[in-house]
C-alpha cells in the first residue's frame, strides 16, 4: 500500500512539473507573439502598398505600351495608302505585323486586375471594346483606300482614314484616363509619376499625329487644305506646350544623366529635325502639291525622330518601377525578418520546453521501456543521446546492449544465407532446394524440375585447372539467372550439376526452353579473367515433372535424374525429358539400385 501511494505522489509530482512548464511557456509564447503583431501589422501595410503600387505602375506602363503600339500601326497604314494596291509585298507585310503587335498588347488588357479599385468607376471592359471597335473602323477605311488605284485617291479619303486611325487613340484614351483614376484614387502619391508618364506619351502620340495630318495631301499630291494646316499647326502647338512642361523637370532620378541625354535628343533630333520637317511640308503644302519628298519616304524620314520620346517615356516609366520594386523588396526583406526573429523565438522557447522534458522527464521513461524490451526479448526502438551527464551512462550501457544484439542478429543471417547459399555461384544450395522442393505445396498443379550437368566438367579442370573450373560454373549459373522467371529458383544440385524448379507444370513449354537454355549455353563464350581462357561449354538437361512434398519431392528428383541420365548417355548436350508412366513406376520402386546404376555408368 505504502509503495502505492509513493508512486502516485511521484506521477503527480511530474505532471505538474510538467505542467507548470507548459504553462510558463506559453504565457512567455502569447507576449511574443503580441509584440511581433504590433510590429507586423505596419510592416505588412507597407508590404500591401508598395506591392499594389508596383503592380499599379506596371499596368499602367502596359496601357501606355498598348497606345504606342496603336500610334505607331499608322505608320505602315500611312505607307500602304501611299502605294498602288498590292505594289509592295513588304509594305503589306510590315503592316500585318503592326496590326497583329496592336491586337496582342490590346488583348493583354483583358487580363482582370490584381489590385483592387473602386466600383463606383465606369466599366473598363466597354472602353477596351469600344476601342476594338474603333480600330477595326479604322482598318477597314485603310484597306479601303489601299485598294483604290493611287491616281484615284482622293486626299479627303486620305485623310479621312488617317482621321479614323487617330480617332482610335482618342477612344483609348478613356482607358488611359480610367486607369489614372482607379490607381490614383487609393494611391495619391501615384499621381504625379502617371501624369508626367502620360505627359511623355502625349507627346509620343502628337509627335505622330503631326506628320498624319498632312500625310493626305502628300500620298495624292495635293495643295493642303485650310483645315490641314489648321490641324497640323494645332498639334505642333500642343507639342510645344508640353515641351515646355517638361522644361527643367527632372524626369528620371536615379538616371539623371541619361536623362539630361534623352531630353537633349528631344530637342535635336524630334523638334529641332523631325518637327522641321513637318514645317517645311506645311509651307510647301500652301504653294502646290510639288513636295520635296513621298510620302513614304516622310514616314522613313519622320518615325526614326519620335524614338526619343518613346525611349524617354520607357526610362522614366522603369525607373518608377524600378523604385517601387525596391520598396516592395526592403518590406518583403522587413516581413521576413519580423517572421524570423518571431519563429525564432518560439522555437526557442519550444527548444527550452523540450529540452527539459527530454533530459529531465523521458529519458528515465526510455530507459524503462527498453529494459523491458530486453527482457522480453523484443527488439529496441531507437534509444536516442541524452545530454545529461548523469543519464549518459545508462544510456551508453543500452547502447551498447544493443549493439551486442544487432551483432548477433547479423551473424545469425549470415549463417542462415550460408547455410542456404552456394559460395561459389551465389545461388540457392543444395540443401535451399530440398527445403523448398519438400515444403507442403500450397497449390495444386505440379511443377517442373531440370537438372542440369556440364559436359566433361572434369576436362576442363584436368585441362585449364580449378580456377577456369570456378570460372566456368560462376558464368553458368549467372547465365541460369538472367534466363529464369522471378518465381524460378536456380541451384547448384553439386559439383558441376545445376537444378531449376520451374513454376509451371507444362512439361512440353519446359523441354523447349530447356532445349533453348542449352543452344544459349553453348553459343556463349566464357573467358577467365585471371587466366585469360576462352572455352564454350556444353551441358546435357533432364526434365521431369511432378509434385512437391515429401514424396513427391522425391520422385520428382529421381525422374529428372533420369532424364539426365537418359542425356548422357545418348552423347552428351542434349536434352531428355521423363515423361513415361512405367519408366515414373520403375523410378520410384527402384531409386537405391538407379543411383548406383548412374553412378557406375559415369
Amino acid at each position: 500500500m505504502d509503495n502505492r501511494i509513493g508512486k502516485g505522489i511521484g506521477l503527480m509530482n511530474r505532471i505538474t512539473l510538467e505542467g507548470k512548464l507548459l504553462f510558463a511557456t506559453v504565457i512567455v509564447a502569447f507576449l511574443t507573439l503580441v509584440l511581433t503583431v504590433s510590429a507586423l501589422i505596419p510592416t505588412y501595410e507597407s508590404y500591401r502598398s508598395t506591392h499594389d503600387n508596383l503592380l499599379a505602375v506596371e499596368r499602367f506602363q502596359q496601357v501606355l505600351e498598348v497606345a504606342t503600339h496603336m500610334s505607331a500601326e499608322r505608320g505602315p497604314a500611312n505607307d500602304i495608302m501611299a502605294i498602288e494596291p498590292d505594289s509592295s509585298a513588304p509594305a503589306t507585310e510590315r503592316l500585318r505585323v503592326f496590326r497583329r503587335i496592336s491586337d496582342l498588347a490590346l488583348e493583354a488588357l483583358d487580363e482582370p486586375l490584381a489590385v483592387d479599385v473602386s466600383s463606383a468607376l465606369p466599366d473598363l471592359q466597354k472602353a477596351i471594346d469600344d476601342t476594338r471597335d474603333q480600330l477595326r473602323k479604322a482598318r477597314e477605311g485603310v484597306d479601303r483606300v489601299a485598294a483604290t488605284p493611287l491616281a484615284e485617291r482622293r486626299p479627303q479619303d486620305v485623310q479621312g482614314a488617317i482621321g479614323e486611325m487617330i480617332e482610335v487613340i482618342e477612344t483609348f484614351q478613356h482607358v488611359v484616363d480610367w486607369h489614372v483614376a482607379a490607381f490614383t484614387s487609393r494611391r495619391p502619391e501615384l499621381t504625379a509619376p502617371f501624369l508626367t508618364g502620360r505627359m511623355i506619351s502625349d507627346m509620343r502620340e502628337y509627335g505622330g499625329r503631326a506628320a498624319s495630318q498632312i500625310m493626305g495631301p502628300i500620298a495624292t499630291r495635293q495643295p493642303l487644305r485650310d483645315s490641314h494646316i489648321t490641324d497640323a499647326n494645332r498639334t505642333i502647338g500642343r507639342l510645344l506646350e508640353l515641351r515646355t512642361l517638361m522644361q527643367g523637370q527632372k524626369i528620371v532620378s536615379d538616371h539623371d544623366a541619361l536623362s539630361a541625354k534623352l531630353m537633349k535628343d528631344v530637342d535635336t533630333i524630334f523638334f529641332g529635325s523631325g518637327l522641321d520637317l513637318v514645317k517645311i511640308l506645311i509651307e510647301q503644302g500652301k504653294i502646290s502639291g510639288d513636295y520635296s519628298i513621298s510620302a513614304v519616304d516622310l514616314t522613313r524620314n519622320y518615325v526614326p525622330t519620335l524614338q526619343p520620346l518613346a525611349r524617354l517615356r520607357t526610362v522614366f516609366l522603369d525607373d518608377v518601377v524600378k523604385r517601387y520594386r525596391a520598396q516592395h523588396d526592403a518590406a518583403s526583406y522587413r516581413l521576413a525578418a519580423i517572421a524570423v526573429i518571431t519563429a525564432s523565438a518560439l522555437a526557442v522557447l519550444l527548444a527550452l520546453f523540450r529540452s527539459i522534458r527530454l533530459h529531465m522527464l523521458d529519458p528515465l521513461l526510455t530507459a524503462r521501456r527498453q529494459i523491458i524490451a530486453l527482457a522480453e526479448g523484443n527488439a529496441m526502438t531507437n534509444l536516442g543521446v541524452s545530454k545529461a551527464p548523469e543519464m549518459r551512462s545508462l544510456f551508453e550501457a543500452l547502447e551498447l546492449l544493443r549493439g551486442k544484439l544487432d551483432e548477433r542478429a547479423e551473424y545469425e543471417a549470415r549463417l542462415k544465407m550460408q547455410a542456404e547459399k552456394d559460395g561459389l555461384t551465389g545461388v540457392w544450395n543444395r540443401r535451399a532446394l530440398e527445403g523448398f522442393g519438400n515444403a507442403p505445396s500450397e497449390r495444386e498443379e505440379d511443377v517442373c524440375l531440370m537438372l542440369i550437368d556440364i559436359d566433361h566438367f572434369k576436362t576442363v579442370n584436368d585441362t585449364y585447372g580449378h580456377l577456369t573450373g570456378d570460372a566456368v560454373l560462376i558464368e553458368i549459373a549467372s547465365l541460369l539467372q538472367s534466363a529464369m522467371r522471378p518465381t524460378d529458383i536456380v541451384a547448384r544440385y553439386g559439383g558441376e550439376e545445376f537444378a531449376v524448379l520451374v513454376s509451371n507444370a507444362d512439361l512440353e513449354a519446359t523441354a523447349a526452353f530447356a532445349e533453348e537454355l542449352s543452344s544459349r549455353i553453348q553459343a556463349h563464350v566464357i573467358r577467365d579473367a585471371e587466366t585469360g581462357v576462352d572455352l564454350s561449354v556444353t551441358v546435357s538437361i533432364g526434365v521431369a515433372s511432378g509434385a512437391c512434398g515429401t514424396e513427391g519431392w522425391r520422385q520428382l528428383i529421381a525422374s529428372a535424374d533420369e532424364a539426365l541420365y537418359c542425356a548422357k548417355k545418348q552423347g552428351r548436350n542434349r536434352t531428355c525429358v521423363f515423361d513415361d508412366e512405367a519408366d515414373r513406376d520403375i523410378v520410384e520402386n527402384a531409386l537405391i539400385p538407379f543411383r548406383a546404376r548412374r553412378s557406375a555408368s559415369l
